[in-house]
């Protein structure tokens, strides 16, 4: 998995989410041993980088 991680000075950008996806997500950070917040900018980032990769 990418070890992203934010800085506090990082921009903030407000999101809503369904509650069961923020309970799995918030389940999936535990087990990782980060925050929310990393777990979500790290899913992010891989799903943009395979997009990139299949020409998207």
């Amino acid at each position: 998995m990418d070890m992203l991680y934010t800085q506090n000075k990082s921009e903030k950008f407000m999101l809503r989410l369904p509650e069961r996806m923020k309970e799995e997500i918030r389940r999936m950070a535990e087990m990782d041993g980060i925050s929310i917040n990393s777990a979500i900018v790290q899913r992010l980032a891989r799903c943009l980088r395979e997009e990139r990769a299949d020409g998207q």
